[in-house]
């Protein structure tokens, strides 16, 4: 009886992940610390020089002292992203990778207009939320990268994927 259970239960399962429909189950992993600009995907830890040869020279460009590190922080606006390093020993990482474009998506197919209802059934609860940002992040450790969404009600208006201390 109870083997016939184990596989009364087991086709079941099989049956109920088939009608999926192939979708992604909702969650947040490692994998989701990423933004598709241009059809070039980019994080955290992407050397400014990759993003200006794949995006190409077009960007706008400041720059200004860091406050942490030796050296200066800079600032690459693209037409649907704008780029932030900071002067690491390896070079000018990006830190931050900001967007208001609906041209630019998540991992998961998401872009400025989705809704949080949309945010939450691909990425699940957010880690933390302040009522006007959902936050998701991996680990909780300081310097590890986060994925947020900004929120105009229950709209996104702006997406970004950051190192800094939020």
């Amino acid at each position: 009886m109870k083997k016939l259970l184990a596989l009364w239960t087991l086709s079941l399962l099989v049956l109920f992940t088939g009608c999926a429909g192939g979708q992604q189950a909702a969650g947040f992993s490692q994998s989701d610390l990423a933004l598709t600009v241009a059809g070039e995907t980019f994080d955290c830890d992407t050397p400014i020089e990759a993003v200006i040869a794949a995006l190409g020279e077009d960007y706008g460009y400041a720059e200004g002292r860091s406050c942490a590190y030796d050296g200066l922080d800079k600032t690459y606006t693209y037409e649907d992203a704008t780029f932030y390093t900071n002067p690491l020993e390896e070079g000018d990482i990006v830190t931050e990778i900001y967007t208001q474009s609906p041209q630019v998506t998540t991992s998961k197919g998401l872009a400025v207009g989705a809704t949080r209802q949309q945010v939450e059934a691909a990425y699940g609860p957010p880690t933390q939320e302040d009522g006007y940002t959902l936050y998701y992040r991996v680990s909780e450790q300081a310097g590890e990268p986060a994925l947020c969404f900004d929120l105009e009600g229950d709209t996104v208006y702006a997406i970004y994927l950051t190192r800094g201390l939020i």
